[in-house]
C-alpha cells in the first residue's frame, strides 16, 4: 500500500506557524531552509510568517532573502525538526486550513506593531519638516556645479545647494555615502509624496550620494520641469532612476521628467502616474545593468513604454561601462538622446501621424520594401520636425549662445559613435585667464580652514540641555561650534554663559558667552537686557571667538536668489540692463517685505491696545 500523498509547502507552513519569528538567528535559518527547499518561491512563505513579528521590516525581510543562498546549509529538515521542538506532529498527512494558510498573530505582536508603525511615521514626518526647512534655506545652484559640469547638465530651479559645512550645521551630523563624508557644493535634490517634500538627496562635488536619515524614499519622485498636465495625451511624461538621467532626458525633450531615488521604486510611481494620467503616454527610462529589470516590471504594470540606451560598440566613459541616458547624452549628444526617446514614445502613432493607410502598398501595386522606406522617410521628418520645433521654443527663452570648441572629454569615444549635435542651451565657458576677474580670486584672502569642534555637548551644563529642549522641543539633536566654524544661523535663546541656537528643525548650537563679540551696540544692549530671545541671528568664528551678527532670513534668501540669477546673466552673456532690472526687483521686493511688517506691527499694536482692560477709576 502505497503510503498517502503530503504536499509538502502545506507541512512547510504549518510547521513555521508553531515556531515564534522573534529570534533572528532563527529567522535567517528558516530563510535558508525555505530557499532550499522551494527556491525563491518560498519568500512569499517566509514573508508571510515573518510578519508574524513584533519587529518585522518588509525592507530588511527582503534584503535578506536576497542575500540568503540556496546552499546555505539548512534544509527543510532543518525546519521541520526545529518544528518538533515546539510540538508540531509531522506523521499527519493533512493539515487543516487554518494551520496551512494563516499564521496567527497575537494580540501582543498586533499592539508593538501598532506602536512601531506610529513611531515610523512621526519619524518620517519628522524629517519631511526638516527636509522643508533645508530646502527653504538652501539657494540656487551656481553656474559651474563640478558635478554638472562632469555631466553636462545645466542647473535648473528644481535644485539648490549648500555648502557642505552648512549642511553639517542644519543636520547635526556629517551626511556621508559609504562612510565617506560629503564635501565642497553640495546639491539639494527635493523628493516629493503628494505636495510635499518627504526627503532630501544630497549630491556632493565628487558624485557621493546620500539622502535624509529616517526619510520616507518609497513612493517618493523629484520633478526636472513642471508638472504634468492632467488632460493632455500629446506629451509623454518620462520616469526613471537618478536625477541626472531624468534631467537629461528633459534637457533632450522638454518632456515631464520624474526622478526616483531607485530602481527599486520605479513600479510603484509609475503605477501612480498611470492612475493619475490614464491617457497620457508613458516612457520608463532604464538603466543597462541590475536596474532594468525594475524597469521592465514598472512598464508591465503602468501599461508603459521602455526605452533603453543606445552606445557605440565599447564606448566608455571615465573607464567605465556607459549605462543610463545621461551617459549616452555625454558621448552621443542630447539630440540623439533627444530622437531616440521621440521614436520610442511614437512608434505605434507614427502611420497615423504621418497619414499613411495600411492599404497604401496594395492599391499601388508598390513593393514591400519601397512601401516600408517611403514610410520610414515620412516618420523620421515628422520626428525631425518635432525635435526642430522644441530646439525653437527652447531657443526662443534665451538668447543665441556663442560657437566655443566642444572639449575632448565630449567627443565621442569610438568612430561609430554618433557626432553631438550643437547644444540648445548656451554652454558655461571659464574665463580667459589673466581677466581681472580671475585674478581678484586670487588675490582675496583666504578663509582658514574648519577645525575641530571647540569642546563636546556633554561639555556643556546639564540644564542649558534641559533649556534647549524645553524651548526647542524633543527629541533634539545638539552640537557644538567647531574652529573657525559658521556662519551659524537661526533663531536663538539666551542665557547667562550660553547662546543656544536653533540651526535647523530640532537641531541647536551652543555658543559660549566668555570671548563673545557683537557687531553693533544695540545687539550688545539686547544681551545685556535679555531681549535677546526668539531673535534671528547670525554666528561666526574667528578661531575660537564668536561674533555676532543681525540676519534676516527673508532678505538673506532674497539677495542670495538675486546674486545667483546675476551670476547665471553674466554666465550667459545676457544684456547687462538684466543686472540693472534685477536690482530694481530686489529693491522692490524688500520694499514690500517691510512693508508687509510694518503693517503687521501696526495691527499687532492696535490689537494689543483694544485688548488692555480699562484703567482703575480715579
Amino acid at each position: 500500500m502505497s503510503a498517502p500523498h503530503v504536499d509538502e509547502t502545506a507541512r512547510a507552513r504549518a510547521a513555521l506557524a508553531v515556531i515564534p519569528a522573534d529570534e533572528y538567528g532563527t529567522w535567517v535559518d528558516m530563510a535558508f531552509a525555505l530557499k532550499n527547499g522551494f527556491g525563491d518561491a518560498g519568500f512569499e512563505i517566509w514573508d508571510e510568517w515573518s510578519r508574524t513579528a513584533g519587529n518585522y521590516n518588509e525592507r530588511a525581510a527582503r534584503t535578506t532573502w536576497r542575500s540568503v543562498k540556496e546552499s546555505g546549509g539548512k534544509t527543510l529538515a532543518s525546519l521541520f525538526w526545529l518544528a518538533r521542538q515546539h510540538g508540531f506532529d509531522l506523521k499527519r498527512t493533512h493539515y487543516p486550513d487554518r494551520m496551512a494558510t494563516t499564521f496567527a498573530v497575537s494580540p501582543e505582536v498586533l499592539e508593538r506593531r501598532v506602536r512601531e508603525e506610529a513611531r515610523q511615521q512621526a519619524r518620517h514626518e519628522a524629517v519631511a519638516r526638516e527636509a522643508q526647512a533645508i530646502w527653504q534655506w538652501a539657494r540656487p545652484v551656481g553656474p559651474e556645479h563640478p558635478y554638472l559640469v562632469r555631466k553636462h547638465l545645466q542647473p535648473v530651479p528644481a535644485l539648490r545647494e549648500l555648502e557642505a559645512v552648512e549642511l553639517h550645521a542644519l543636520l547635526g551630523y556629517a551626511s556621508a555615502s559609504e562612510e565617506q563624508p560629503l564635501t565642497g557644493r553640495v546639491l539639494v535634490v527635493p523628493f516629493w509624496i503628494g505636495e510635499a517634500i518627504s526627503t532630501l538627496e544630497l549630491i556632493d562635488e565628487h558624485g557621493l550620494k546620500s539622502s535624509l536619515a529616517g526619510g520616507l524614499k518609497k513612493g517618493g519622485y523629484w520633478i526636472a520641469g513642471p508638472a504634468p498636465v492632467a488632460g493632455d495625451p500629446s506629451t509623454p511624461i518620462l520616469i526613471g532612476e537618478g536625477m541626472a538621467t531624468v534631467l537629461s532626458a528633459y534637457r533632450a525633450t522638454d518632456w515631464p521628467a520624474l526622478a526616483t531615488l531607485s530602481s527599486g521604486t520605479l513600479p510603484q510611481v509609475a503605477a501612480i502616474l498611470r492612475e493619475r494620467y490614464p491617457d497620457v503616454g508613458l516612457v520608463v527610462l532604464g538603466d543597462l545593468g541590475p536596474g532594468e529589470s525594475r524597469a521592465r516590471q514598472a512598464v508591465e504594470e503602468s501599461q508603459a513604454r521602455l526605452a533603453l540606451p543606445v552606445f557605440a560598440d565599447g564606448a566608455r566613459i571615465n573607464d567605465k561601462v556607459p549605462t543610463d541616458f545621461n551617459d549616452m547624452a555625454v558621448l552621443s549628444g542630447f539630440g540623439d538622446v533627444g530622437d531616440c526617446l521621440r521614436e520610442i514614445a511614437y512608434r505605434d502613432v507614427g502611420l497615423a501621424a504621418v497619414g499613411v493607410e495600411s492599404t497604401v502598398g496594395i492599391a499601388t501595386g508598390g513593393k514591400l520594401d519601397d512601401l516600408k522606406e517611403e514610410i520610414m522617410s515620412r516618420v523620421k521628418e515628422t520626428l525631425v520636425n518635432d525635435a526642430e520645433d522644441v530646439s525653437r521654443r527652447r531657443s526662443s527663452k534665451r538668447t543665441e549662445p556663442k560657437q566655443h570648441n566642444m572639449p575632448e572629454s565630449s567627443a565621442p569615444t569610438s568612430e561609430s559613435a554618433i557626432p553631438e549635435r550643437p547644444p540648445t542651451e548656451p554652454s558655461v565657458v571659464p574665463p580667459v585667464g589673466g581677466s581681472p576677474a580671475v585674478e581678484s580670486r586670487r588675490l582675496a584672502p583666504i578663509r582658514p580652514p574648519v577645525g575641530e569642534p571647540l569642546f563636546e555637548v556633554a561639555d556643556v551644563p546639564n540644564e542649558i540641555r534641559a533649556l534647549a529642549e524645553h524651548r526647542f522641543g524633543t527629541p533634539l539633536r545638539m552640537g557644538t561650534p567647531r574652529e573657525n566654524g559658521g556662519p551659524y544661523r537661526g533663531e536663538v535663546f539666551n542665557t547667562e554663559h550660553y547662546l543656544i541656537q536653533e540651526v535647523a528643525t530640532r537641531s541647536v548650537v551652543f555658543h559660549p558667552k566668555a570671548q563673545m563679540e557683537f557687531a553693533s551696540d544695540r545687539l550688545r544692549w539686547m544681551d545685556q537686557n535679555a531681549r535677546l530671545n526668539g531673535s534671528e541671528l547670525q554666528v561666526g568664528y574667528d578661531g575660537d571667538r564668536p561674533k555676532v551678527y543681525p540676519w534676516d532670513r527673508a532678505r538673506d534668501l532674497l539677495e542670495r536668489t538675486v546674486g545667483s540669477l546675476k551670476k547665471s546673466a553674466r554666465e550667459l552673456n545676457f544684456s547687462p540692463n538684466l543686472e540693472v532690472m534685477l536690482d530694481q526687483l530686489h529693491a522692490r521686493s524688500w520694499a514690500r517685505v517691510r512693508e508687509a511688517r510694518a503693517a503687521a506691527l501696526e495691527q499687532s499694536k492696535e490689537r494689543a491696545a483694544s485688548q488692555d482692560p480699562p484703567g482703575p477709576d480715579r
